[in-house]
């Protein structure tokens, strides 16, 4: 016991010395000066008198008593629960109300006064709130409700005020306060025209607000819409341009970035979508939930194909829409749509079972078996009979012979032999069938010789 007396005893000696310490520092600051003793009181963490210089406002008087060492004066929840809205001054036998939000806010300086000799600070908790969404000017980035103190008498106008005003997509005709009833959990909803409020304060709109009163100040739909897309490659100028969302089309915006160049390769030219509306495909999603013993023939095809084919990818038509310039081929355009204008191809590319694969220079005179010895020749896992060429232009898989002509871009494809997975689809169904007739088989001959 002895021992826990004495680290009290030197824990209040060191704090009164910290104190003693703070209030000789601002004396030696402003040793010129004038000190006046001033009283902060109330929801601060340090209430007591403090020597202050004429030059120091109630707003910093009350930061200062809330900056030194916590000490069990007030809960400290009551500190953090301070008022800034309903501050009160004593100064002789005046009493005098200050709004420091509207200084902190709107810098009106009335609200915040210099000290005199003996004023009394009395920094209340907050008792009442309301709470402001959406088109707001100083609303904060997580998009949450702004909470503001209440005081009394404050209407529409005062709160709107400071929030720092409005945003230009304010919906001002449509603004929505919600109010509860009395101490239940009722509420009724008042409708209220903001651009009434605005050119006459004093109209019967702008009302006497209440604790717990909800503010819904809601956006124009679409407004200023920002939308763009985005060319790439053989295209006079590429960038950024800005559309009209689902109204400006593909033509339009070729012709205004200039038009392709003569190396664009229009056939391969494409364009790819990140609208959400348009890539949903809720079948997709739950085969992709499904395993695959589980999924129909039909049903395995389309998760295989969905899993390679390119997303969001429009139909190629661009040489005709340009060229030709047929409109029913013109697509109308969606904010984020990215449209690529490849070069047009000098090589063919070979891809899968020879010795060198790759890419290689186009030759008008040579057919696939030549480009193939080109590449090396055949491994010995190739699969002759299933060599496909894969058309650039249209993306059909083509069954090849000697006279079939290759394009630039065109792909020749020599797959591995696996011929046990590649029927397996077909095997497995072959086996489920034959299973399922065994299986009636044996419930029928049970049931007739019973």
């Amino acid at each position: 016991m002895k021992n826990i007396s004495k680290i009290i005893l030197v824990m209040v000696v060191l704090f009164s010395s910290i104190c003693l310490f703070a209030q000789e520092n601002i004396s030696q600051q402003y040793s010129n000066n004038i000190m006046y003793n001033v009283s902060v009181v109330g929801a601060v963490k340090n209430p007591g008198v403090y020597p202050f210089p004429p030059t120091i406002r109630v707003s910093e008087a009350i930061k200062f008593a809330n900056t030194l060492l916590d000490t069990i004066n007030i809960p400290l929840h009551a500190v953090n629960n301070a008022s800034k809205r309903n501050i009160t001054l004593k100064r002789n036998d005046k009493i005098i109300k200050l709004d420091l939000l509207k200084f902190l806010v709107l810098g009106r300086e009335n609200s915040n006064p210099y000290l005199k000799d003996g004023d009394i600070i009395i920094v209340p908790v907050i008792k009442e709130q309301i709470q402001i969404f959406g088109a707001i000017a100083n609303r904060n980035e997580e998009e949450l409700p702004n909470y503001i103190e209440l005081k009394n008498g404050d209407r529409i106008s005062d709160i709107i005020e400071l929030s720092m005003g409005i945003l230009p997509n304010a919906d001002n005709q449509n603004v929505e306060i919600v109010r509860f009833i009395g101490n239940s959990s009722l509420t009724e909803s008042i409708n209220v025209n903001l651009n009434l409020i605005m050119n006459d304060p004093e109209n019967k709109e702008n009302i006497i607000l209440q604790n717990d009163d909800r503010i819904y100040i809601r956006e124009i739909l679409e407004y200023h819409d920002k939308s763009f897309v985005t060319l790439i490659g053989e295209i006079a100028y590429e960038g950024t341009y800005a559309i009209e969302n689902n109204k400006t089309t593909l033509l339009q915006i070729i012709t205004k970035a200039g038009g392709p160049t003569e190396d664009a390769d229009l056939f391969n030219a494409y364009l790819q979508r990140i609208s959400e509306e348009d890539l949903r495909d809720p079948e997709y999603h739950q085969l992709r939930k499904t395993r695959a013993e589980d999924m129909s023939h039909i049903e395995y095809r389309y998760m295989r194909n969905r899993l390679t084919e390119p997303n969001g990818i429009f139909a190629k038509n661009f040489d005709i829409l340009w060229n030709n310039k047929k409109i029913k081929y013109d697509i109308n355009l969606k904010d984020g749509d990215v449209i690529y204008f490849p070069a047009k191809a000098v090589a063919i590319k070979i891809s899968g079972e020879v010795v060198n694969p790759g890419l290689l220079n186009y030759d008008l005179e040579l057919n696939y078996l030549e480009y193939i010895e080109l590449a090396g020749g055949l491994t010995d896992k190739a699969w002759k009979g299933k060599i496909k060429i894969i058309d650039a232009k249209t993306g059909e898989w083509i069954n090849p012979n000697k006279n079939t002509k290759l394009n630039p871009g065109d792909t020749i494809f020599i797959p591995r032999k696996e011929r046990f997975s590649y029927y397996w689809p077909y095997i497995k169904e072959t086996i489920s069938f034959i299973t399922g007739l065994a299986t009636s088989y044996i419930i029928i001959k049970g049931i007739i010789y019973q």
